[in-house]
């Protein structure tokens, strides 16, 4: 009987071993984001201030006619310092838009009336309120290369200051 018994509890821990190997496996997912490092804003891309009339005032009679503008003031914006693995920089602007042309005017805060600040890429590229625009970092560093003037969509523009205030946002990858 002894033997029996001997053999009952060896079945009985056998049939126990199947359930221990069967307990229950774990999964781990591990997550996280690499994110782009920031470039340094060029210390006199900051803040910028740009004068649509050159420094010599515009003539009110020069933008009575409706469509008539002021030439084209060009500045840059720049960024440098960009670490390695940041290839990319998109800027996007953000101001109050013009309400007869968002896509690339912004409303004049000034005392002027009839009149707007148009504000585009060099090659024409239209920076209205929300719009983006994305950078090549080559060398650690781009050049955003920009342009601003008055506008009138309807001319009667009567005398007095022009201004429109634009932040620069930027989001690197």
């Amino acid at each position: 009987m002894k033997s029996n018994n001997t053999l009952s509890i060896l079945l009985s821990a056998c049939l126990l071993i199947p359930s221990l190997s069967n307990a229950a496996d774990s999964t781990m997912t591990f997550t996280g984001t690499v994110v782009a490092s920031p470039c340094t804003v060029s210390s006199d891309s900051i803040t910028k201030t740009i004068a649509l009339d050159g420094g010599n005032g515009l003539q009110a009679k020069d933008l009575q006619t409706a469509g008539a503008s002021t030439a084209w003031i060009n500045f840059d914006i720049g960024l440098a310092d960009c670490p390695a693995g940041t290839t990319k920089a998109v800027i996007t602007f953000s101001g109050t838009p013009d309400a007869d042309e968002p896509a690339d005017m912004y409303t004049n805060s000034g005392t002027a009336t009839n009149v707007a600040v148009q504000f585009q890429g060099l090659s024409g590229d239209q920076f209205g309120n929300g719009k983006s625009y994305t950078g090549i970092i080559a060398d650690g560093a781009y050049t955003y290369h920009l342009k601003a003037r008055a506008y009138t969509k309807d001319g009667g523009v009567t005398p007095g200051t022009i201004q429109a205030v634009v932040t620069a946002n930027f989001t690197y990858q």
